[in-house]
């Protein structure tokens, strides 16, 4: 591939960069797409104030300082959907870490969502856009435990049959 393609926000960043293009890309876009189901809004939008503009790292923000019922409330989720709501959010920022070898293969996300697999802790996805983070793949960080049962990749169709998506689009009432 001679150059990055993808829609800018929702392609992953080493797309930009003369990095291996892999099915973590994919996971990437996932997770922004989550984050737009999430808010129910595009995830970039200039007329909002400057602290929510770009929801993801506003989202992040809740989350880092604890202040997830505020965005369901910005986001006006029902109370009853709270819990799948936290749980997608929190998957949609494993998905869009930084580094691809910290992002989970399509399975694990698919089995996050179901919650028969516990998200875990997070880093902040985002931190590179403040602090200058150059990009070196880690040989610890690529050993983290993404890969279940010896499958790297779900296809599509897995995905879309499974029952987290349906519900999670049936649970949350779009605008």
């Amino acid at each position: 591939m001679t150059g990055g393609r993808g829609t800018p926000g929702y392609a992953a960043p080493e797309l930009w960069m003369p990095l291996p293009v892999t099915n973590k890309c994919d996971v990437y876009s996932f997770g922004m797409l989550l984050f737009e189901i999430i808010g129910r809004r595009r995830n970039m939008d200039v007329t909002l104030g400057d602290s929510q503009q770009w929801f993801p790292i506003w989202a992040w923000n809740k989350y880092e300082n604890k202040q997830l019922k505020d965005l369901m409330v910005v986001c006006e989720i029902e109370e009853k959907d709270q819990e799948v709501v936290d749980r997608m959010l929190k998957v949609a920022l494993c998905c869009v870490q930084y580094r691809p070898e910290t992002r989970p293969v399509m399975s694990v996300v698919v089995k996050m969502l179901e919650g028969t697999l516990e998200v875990p802790e997070l880093l902040n996805p985002f931190s590179h856009l403040f602090i200058g983070v150059k990009y070196e793949p880690s040989d610890s960080l690529a050993r983290m435990a993404w890969n279940v049962g010896g499958s790297d990749w779900t296809s599509s169709e897995t995905i879309m049959s499974s029952k987290v998506v349906t519900e999670t689009l049936s649970c949350i009432n779009m605008r």
